[in-house]
């Protein structure tokens, strides 16, 4: 709820301090932040228009295009937005996002879950990880598709709980969050442009996935 607040009133003041909110903001606004199940969304954007519009506003309202809010979360500045979570029941949407512009395959690391039992040790897990790492390093984008045994070792860098060090001499910063690797955790620095998108059926995400993971997303 306070993200989605946040956004609206973001969304509000972008163009200056005195534009008013408008239903198109509004409606963006809460697709951002309340979308995931197609139903509860529908029910929250009709609620929020009739709210602060009326109900005679409800017949005009328009959703924004996925391809849009995709795009607009990857682009996102830092500590601005939640790491991105796609719901879908396609197994086409991995080449649909490589060969658009939102995933520039020069700046990309690619996760891809598997179940066989080679792939299910933890040296393995470690192995992707470190890619995950890196992709932190270098302000990459990190896409992870049906890797549900690597989402627990990703909890604070979802909460972006970032500890800022600052270099004594220089008074040059640095952004840290704190990745955990096998049985140890260790600070990892954090460069701009780095963002998370996890691809997962969308039947599986709500059967299988604990809440508080689903929560950490934008959907």
């Amino acid at each position: 709820v306070y993200g989605g607040c946040a956004a609206t009133s973001r969304g509000a003041s972008e163009e200056g301090a005195s534009r008013s909110l408008d239903l198109p903001t509004l409606v963006y606004c809460v697709q951002r932040n309340f979308s995931g199940r197609t139903n509860l969304l529908r029910r929250v954007v009709t609620q929020a228009v009739a709210c602060c519009f009326g109900k005679h506003c409800v017949a005009l309202i328009r959703p924004c295009s996925v391809d849009r809010l995709i795009r607009d979360n990857l682009a996102s500045p830092e500590g601005t937005a939640r790491h991105l979570m796609l719901l879908t029941r396609s197994p086409a949407v991995l080449p649909l996002l490589l060969e658009s512009s939102h995933v520039p395959l020069h700046r990309s690391a690619v996760l891809v879950g598997s179940r066989f039992p080679e792939d299910r040790t933890e040296m393995y897990l470690v192995h992707q990880v470190q890619r995950v790492k890196l992709c932190m390093m270098r302000g990459e984008i990190c896409v992870a598709v049906n890797h549900d045994r690597i989402y627990e070792a990703l909890y604070d860098v979802l909460n972006q709980r970032y500890l800022v060090q600052r270099d004594r001499r220089t008074g040059a910063t640095r952004r840290m969050l704190r990745l955990a690797i096998g049985s140890r955790s260790e600070l990892v620095e954090v460069s701009a442009g780095f963002r998370l998108l996890v691809v997962v059926d969308s039947q599986q995400a709500y059967e299988q996935l604990d809440l508080p993971l689903l929560n950490r997303f934008e959907k």
